[in-house]
């Protein structure tokens, strides 16, 4: 896998061409068992990082939410919880979009996300947002409208995942022939081994 460093943290390159893919590629190693050290998002202040890093938030409010979370620190980790659930039950239902319980979990926050958002004006054109003082839940109603925007997507019908070991990354294949999350790193292991298991043992 491929990070850059983000406000002192280690953060996931950007390669699945959408944010709710992004939730799903904080954790690594989806085909691997499970292990605290496959998570990106070990505390809420990288999940706080995170949500800048890939766009979904502001700085200004990022820079917020990390002093809020600081001070207190329960309701930062409930948060927290609660996006690793929604990464999890988006991961499945998009692997398997018979997973009716993956599928009732994303809707639940998503439901919530668009009940937050407030309809605001940006110069002649109107959007929906989440306020900024909407509290430490922002970043899991951020994550939930990227979800809820990927499941509505045609494009949802592209997810692909890396069979990379210790991957399973999603990202959009649109034309059909993306094989890696990265070629740079998953492609060039399976290059590597594939290139020895053809020269056989050597001794």
């Amino acid at each position: 896998m491929q990070w850059t460093e983000v406000d002192g943290y280690p953060m996931p390159l950007l390669l699945a061409g959408h944010p709710g893919l992004e939730l799903c590629n904080t954790w690594g190693g989806w085909n691997s068992p499970p292990s605290p050290h496959r998570d990106w998002l070990r505390d809420y202040d990288r999940l706080a990082v995170w949500t800048g890093h890939t766009g979904l938030l502001p700085t200004p409010d990022t820079a917020r939410l990390r002093e809020q979370a600081a001070a207190d620190p329960a309701t930062a980790t409930r948060v927290l919880d609660d996006v690793r659930t929604l990464r999890t039950a988006l991961h499945d239902v998009l692997l398997d979009p018979t997973d009716d319980a993956a599928f009732a979990h994303v809707a639940h926050q998503a439901r919530r996300a668009a009940a937050a958002a407030v309809l605001t004006r940006d110069g002649g054109t109107a959007r929906w947002i989440l306020p900024g003082d909407t509290g430490l839940e922002l970043p899991l109603l951020a994550c939930a409208r990227a979800a809820a925007d990927l499941l509505t997507d045609p494009a949802r019908d592209t997810v692909r995942a890396c069979p990379g070991d210790e991957c399973g990354w999603l990202f959009l294949d649109a034309r059909g022939r993306r094989r890696w999350c990265s070629m740079a790193v998953c492609g060039n292991r399976a290059k590597v081994r594939a290139y020895a298991h053809r020269r056989g043992p050597t001794g």
